[in-house]
């Protein structure tokens, strides 16, 4: 004879035969997008120190080569292939030896994880019972590496600072909403199995 099954398992087989909670449904759409985004962010941070560290590993720049017929192509002018130049210089001499390490091991945990939000999200959406926890885990995981990344340009100088804190703090908020989101719809599902027992046995 087939055990019956535990409380937990039903509301996760009504609610998977159903469109599943609404809070659900939101949050998973909510982290599909910010996980398409935060993807293509912290791939283009990873990018850019890969890039830096392998042209640059002395934390030196060439000469600015601007060509004009690329320039052209480009639409940008001499004047301004020149700043660029200058301002890479700029940071690169601000930016201590560790951090493009750090910050790019960091971005490239960070592009794994945020692309597997997009299928955690797209799993509550459809509602999958293990979708919640591991968006639980997803969240936390990707707030210490903003966590790790805001500590980093908080100590790597004034000119760092400026170019990350404000992206870190905002992922930051938005990772704390979205992990309070789902803890809160997490102990929704609890409470209703809770509830659901005394009616089961009287």
């Amino acid at each position: 004879m087939a055990a019956e099954p535990t409380e937990l398992e039903r509301i996760a087989r009504t609610s998977h035969s159903s469109s599943g909670p609404t809070w659900a449904s939101a949050l998973g759409a909510v982290i599909v997008v910010m996980g398409v985004l935060l993807t293509a962010s912290h791939a283009t941070e990873w990018m850019k120190h890969s890039v830096l560290t392998s042209v640059a590993p002395s934390g030196e720049v060439p000469a600015p080569s601007c060509p004009k017929d690329e320039l052209e192509e480009e639409g940008l002018t001499v004047a301004e292939c020149e700043y660029m130049v200058s301002r890479l210089q700029g940071l690169l001499a601000s930016t201590p030896a560790w951090f493009p390490g750090l910050v790019g091991a960091l971005s490239a945990l960070g592009t794994l994880v945020a692309f597997a939000t997009i299928f955690i999200g797209a799993a509550l959406v459809s509602f999958r019972a293990w979708a919640p926890r591991a968006a639980a885990i997803a969240l936390a995981a990707l707030l210490l590496i903003d966590l790790g990344t805001f500590t980093a340009a908080l100590n790597a100088g004034p000119i760092i600072r400026d170019v990350y804190l404000r992206d870190v703090l905002l992922w930051t908020a938005i990772h704390v909403i979205l992990l309070a989101a789902s803890m809160v719809g997490m102990h929704s599902m609890t409470r209703e199995v809770w509830s659901a027992r005394p009616t089961r046995a009287s």
